[in-house]
């Protein structure tokens, strides 16, 4: 049995460990994986079907394919040559645009953010009208980058009420220069813990949940410098999480929430390409077999 792991160039050599573990791990379990880069696979149309060639040459098709790159219209085209594809190609666009994300998962009934979507020529007149604490997100930016904090201007005459949080906003010339020409998606602040939590799910099954909390400022990513710790779920966590699970078909994901006032779990996205690291971290879970397993028992 063959499949490709698919990586874009650069993400691939700072996840080489990783890499070698699947690599490993597929072995054992009579599986070749091949490290495809993106950059060199070509797609498209060529006599009234879909193509795809490797490094300039036509390929074999793979058994199955585990993306790890962002790149949905290749998921498709994948799935379009019959090769089944982890995550799918809907996993991939739905949940690598936060707004997508937030419209989908609004009607299961479970806390979200208040969001407002906002079309990228739309942001600059929306910054100007902001009247409370307000994170600003790109629909697509992963790991904790492109989010911002925005405050309320304060006059000079007056006690600034948000004195403690200034240290953490960005400036608004900062933040369209960050933005660039994407799309974004504006939610109030929620101070809560200064916490969040990683749920990684593979299919149907809850796998581990990860707590972190900041360190300073108000993103609490590992990769940031957040601690992290394993966390039990609740009877009732377990059941807010399901209703995600349950409305979508996925491969390998974490789902992350915020940690609210009360300590309830508030939905705040979906990873499709997500990072094991806290994981490995925090517990001695195989989660690179686990995925493989589930990979062939859906095959």
């Amino acid at each position: 049995m063959t499949g490709w792991l698919i990586y874009g160039q650069k993400d691939a050599e700072k996840n080489k460990g990783y890499i070698d573990f699947y690599k490993a791990e597929g072995k054992s379990l009579g599986i070749d994986i091949e490290l495809m880069f993106r950059e060199n696979i070509e797609i498209g149309t060529r006599n009234n079907s879909w193509f795809i060639r490797y490094e300039g040459k036509d390929c074999s098709k793979p058994d199955f394919a585990i993306v790890r790159t962002i790149y949905p219209l290749l998921s498709r085209q994948l799935e379009n040559l019959s090769i089944p594809v982890f995550n799918s190609s809907e996993i991939a666009r739905i949940c690598n645009d936060k707004a997508k994300t937030y419209q989908s998962v609004a009607g299961l009934s479970i806390p979200i953010v208040d969001t407002t979507f906002v079309e990228n020529k739309a942001i600059s007149k929306r910054l100007e009208t902001i009247i409370e604490p307000t994170v600003i997100k790109t629909v697509s930016g992963h790991g904790g980058s492109q989010v911002y904090l925005s405050l309320p201007e304060c006059s000079p005459a007056m006690p600034d009420p948000y004195k403690e949080m200034r240290a953490s906003e960005t400036a608004r010339e900062e933040i369209l220069a960050g933005i660039g020409y994407e799309d974004c998606v504006m939610q109030p602040f929620i101070s809560g813990s200064h916490q969040d939590m990683r749920v990684y799910v593979i299919g149907k099954e809850i796998i581990a949940a990860i707590l972190r909390t900041s360190n300073e400022g108000f993103r609490a990513n590992f990769s940031l410098g957040g601690n992290v710790r394993e966390y039990e779920l609740s009877k009732d966590e377990i059941i807010t999480i399901r209703k995600i699970i349950d409305h979508f078909e996925f491969g390998m994901v974490g789902i992350d929430f915020l940690i609210g006032d009360e300590g309830e779990l508030i939905f705040n996205e979906i990873e499709d390409v997500v990072g094991a690291r806290m994981l490995y971290h925090c517990t001695d879970i195989n989660l690179v077999k686990r995925y493989l397993l589930f990979v062939m028992g859906s095959l």
